[in-house]
């Protein structure tokens, strides 16, 4: 009888370390898991060739875990360097988008006055677009077939806006520095027409 009291005892004790056990490991392992790094993020979109400046840049705390290595966690390793890609605002960045030399696209600023009918409605700085010719008015000439001019501009600003049909719209995009002439070839001999760009 005393036996089987003792093998009762030894079993709930055993029972009981190994609940305790499992508890901890499970309260060890969240609080591995749930372990928050403090990284940079970027406070505004910044396009490629964009250097890199205090003000661009902003601290969060979030859970990365193995992956945290592979992103920016001090300003001291990114400001001052140029983006390789863009980075939307608020996005971690990536070690791999950024490098100290200055990429070898170059983008200028480059001012449209368009139609307000000819701009999609919703866009903002930052927006993605392409910019598309289209032929004036004709005046029994052949109608030439609208032409893709730049894929993938991006609007920097938007300096005005007009509220009635037939306004015009003024906003500055920024465009690849060999594309300028292009571009400001499109307007001086019809319109342009933007199309928000998704992809």
């Amino acid at each position: 009888m005393a036996t089987q009291r003792k093998n009762s005892r030894s079993r709930l004790i055993l029972a009981i370390s190994l609940i305790a056990a499992s508890l901890i490991s499970a309260f060890i392992f969240s609080s591995l898991a749930n372990q928050k790094t403090t990284m940079i993020v970027s406070t505004t979109f910044l396009l490629p060739g964009h250097q890199i400046t205090e003000n661009d840049l902003t601290r969060v705390q979030v859970t990365l875990g193995s992956v945290a290595a592979n992103y920016i966690s001090q300003e001291s390793e990114v400001v001052g360097s140029y983006t390789k890609v863009r980075i939307e605002a608020h996005e971690l960045i990536a070690r791999t988008s950024v490098s100290n030399q200055s990429s070898a696209l170059s983008l200028s600023s480059v001012p449209l006055s368009i139609r307000s009918a000819d701009a999609p409605e919703g866009i903002q700085p930052g927006s993605s677009i392409d910019i598309y010719w289209v032929q004036a008015d004709t005046n029994g000439e052949i109608q030439l077939v609208p032409e893709l001019v730049i894929a993938g501009a991006h609007v920097l600003a938007i300096t005005k806006s007009g509220s009635n049909f037939g306004s015009e719209v003024g906003l500055t995009v920024a465009v690849q520095s060999d594309e300028v002439l292009l571009l400001l070839g499109a307007t001086s001999q019809g319109r342009v027409v933007l199309v928000s760009s998704h992809g």
